[in-house]
């Protein structure tokens, strides 16, 4: 055989050999990704298919409560997560055998007892003094459903594919369930219970495994560990309700400013984002068992990492965005499922709000890995103190729309917010790296 030829299929050969050998390497990664893709697409899917059922068989008083009801049962579970979900990815790739592990499953339920019996003890206070208290005993499940939440070790452990596939099996039926009630006067009861009952049952297949069921009870901290946890953790569940925040304080001032055409184009663009910020979300997860590795090794390995990732995120979120602004018909019918009766003066705000939320992915995606790098770097001061200035940012721009910013303004809020994280979360990581 001539020897070109050779050393031709000798080097293909070794080619392929070090393509399979990389795959063999980064493929958990890889698998990963594509679970928590699945995941967090299903979520959102299932988010966005609920709304235009909701839309068309809801009045508008009790779709006004579902999305209220919604926000703070949000709100109370990320008081039930307790930021414990952020930092035991992390601990959980630190760990070096099974025994640290149960402790760290055994120390992130513990940590979200107490938070959770609060949530519980607030939400049947505002249930049962409110005149639409009966909504906010519907979401008593899904906070129950946040205290057992196995992800974090399922991440952790890439073991996220199965609970993915069941995700996607019980969203459909929770999806069909409220269909079938379409009609019923407690559809917005039936939609806020049955998701979170989905949830709660989805989490208890994988309670055993994900929480050392078996060795629970000998792993459990004592009360002064639990309060150490506590005060690790504060700063970080101050982030979160601080971000959670920002978008609430904005829907409770928008009645005050807003048509209620506007008010309904918002809340469905409102979710959209939310869907965008699940898919980024998810990517972050995905690589954050690898990028604790890179950590690690030192600040030069995590700068490459997180630029490689951020190139990647921010040529899907431009690609995104360009689909949002030039074909925001298209995107509305596909969210409205092809609906024609819907009101012509709500699709054309809807359809402006779209092509001012095209450039919110890019910073979205290009702000998770800042955030990522603030936990990597246990950095929770700083954390918190992020989110308290973009709350800062937030309130301002309220307080002008009082003081007679034009209404036409409020559109670009998301562009304004998410631009400030961006530039906020900056400037803190560099101010933390020149200080280091």
């Amino acid at each position: 055989m001539n020897h070109g030829v050779c050393r031709a299929l000798l080097l293909k050969s070794s080619t392929c050999l070090n393509f399979l050998l990389l795959f063999k390497i980064y493929f958990p990664t890889i698998s990963q990704f594509a679970a928590l893709l699945m995941l967090n697409i299903s979520n959102a899917v299932f988010q966005l298919l609920v709304i235009p059922i909701l839309i068309h068989y809801a009045t508008p008083i009790k779709l006004g409560v579902y999305f209220i009801a919604l926000s703070f049962g949000v709100l109370a579970s990320i008081l039930v997560n307790f930021g414990s979900s952020q930092t035991a990815v992390v601990e959980l790739r630190r760990a070096s055998n099974e025994n640290e592990k149960a402790i760290i499953s055994a120390e992130t339920l513990a940590v979200r007892f107490y938070p959770l019996w609060m949530a519980v003890i607030i939400t049947l206070g505002i249930a049962t003094v409110s005149d639409k208290g009966i909504y906010y005993f519907a979401i008593l499940p899904m906070l129950f459903a946040e205290f057992i939440n196995p992800q974090f070790y399922l991440t952790a452990e890439y073991k996220i594919s199965r609970y993915s596939i069941i995700n996607i099996i019980i969203r459909a039926l929770v999806l069909g369930t409220i269909y079938f009630f379409r009609n019923n006067d407690q559809l917005i009861f039936i939609s806020l219970f049955s998701s979170g009952l989905g949830m709660f049952l989805l989490n208890a297949l994988f309670f055993r495994q994900s929480f050392f069921a078996a060795h629970i009870y000998t792993l459990w901290p004592n009360f002064k560990r639990i309060i150490a946890l506590i005060k690790t953790h504060t700063l970080i569940v101050g982030n979160g309700i601080t971000v959670h925040l920002q978008q609430s304080l904005f829907l409770f001032a928008l009645p005050a400013f807003a048509s209620s055409i506007f008010l309904s184009a918002y809340g469905l663009i409102d979710k959209l984002i939310s869907s965008c910020r699940m898919m980024v979300n998810a990517y972050s997860a995905a690589v954050m068992p690898k990028a604790t590795g890179e950590h690690l090794q030192g600040i030069e390995q995590w700068r490459r990492l997180k630029k490689q990732q951020n190139s990647i995120l921010a040529l899907a979120c431009v690609c995104l965005g360009l689909v949002l602004y030039f074909f925001p018909h298209l995107i509305l019918s596909l969210l409205l499922l092809g609906k024609s009766n819907v009101d012509a003066a709500f699709m054309m705000e809807a359809t402006r709000l779209l092509k001012l939320i095209a450039v919110v992915p890019l910073l979205i995606a290009l702000n998770v890995l800042n955030v990522a790098e603030l936990i990597l770097d246990k950095k929770f001061k700083s954390y918190f103190g992020a989110g308290l200035i973009v709350l800062l940012v937030a309130v301002l721009f309220i307080l002008f729309l009082y003081l007679g910013l034009p209404n036409y303004t409020l559109g670009y809020y998301p562009m304004i917010i998410e631009g400030a994280c961006l530039v906020i979360y900056f400037l803190i990581i560099q101010s933390n790296r020149s200080n280091a």
